[in-house]
């Protein structure tokens, strides 16, 4: 209990000292896309950049990490681009049922490589390098947001893995790549194998 709330401190603390905190990025879902067709993510916002990804119709929790002359620029799975803002309509960021801190962020670290997973349904899931990739579940025990505020958010989960993350918006890089994410994490997490305080980027993988 001790070392949690050790943990727990450092991890606030780190979450106040790492720089000025963000605007929260905001989540939209695709309209006035055609049933068969998609909508096309570029390069840059441009109509006639290349096109590196797309979206279906009606797809949600699509984030937006920077509006720039009607185009917003997001994330997806293996790709990063540009969509144009006629075709999204902004959402409320959906709470956990039952706890006031949203679900649906997927967080990752390098040196070492970790991942983890908040879902939207109260489970997730976290791997490293000494877990071999292998994830290890969880079920989350309380996830809230700060009081009085807007952010940042904490989670506590117990499984096969146990601790608990701090999030909050803020401009985060991966440090090995050209990717840009909207929020950063730190957690302290165990398991069988020993604790690890980790400390990442995260991001609001669009639901399709």
């Amino acid at each position: 209990m001790r070392a949690c709330l050790a943990g727990l401190i450092l991890a606030v603390s780190a979450v106040l000292a790492g720089g000025s905190a963000l605007a929260q990025p905001a989540v939209y879902r695709v309209v006035n896309v055609d049933s068969g067709d998609v909508l096309n993510v570029r390069r840059t916002p441009s109509p006639t950049s290349a096109i590196v990804g797309s979206l279906p119709p009606g797809a949600e929790r699509v984030e937006v990490l920077e509006t720039r002359h009607g185009w917003g620029r997001i994330l997806m799975r293996g790709a990063a681009g540009w969509v144009s803002l006629a075709y999204l309509a902004e959402d409320e960021r959906a709470m956990i049922e039952g706890y006031t801190a949203p679900g649906g962020f997927s967080c990752a670290g390098t040196e070492p490589f970790w991942g983890l997973a908040i879902g939207m349904n109260g489970t997730g899931a976290f791997n490293d390098a000494v877990t071999l990739g292998e994830e290890r579940s969880f079920a989350i025990g309380d996830a809230r947001t700060a009081q009085g505020r807007f952010y940042p958010y904490v989670y506590h989960f117990d499984g096969e893995a146990s601790g608990f993350a701090v999030i909050e918006p803020r401009a985060c890089s991966d440090g090995m790549s050209e990717r840009e994410y909207g929020w950063h994490v730190v957690a302290d997490i165990g398991d069988g194998e020993g604790r690890r305080l980790l400390d990442g980027c995260c991001w609001t993988p669009p639901a399709e």
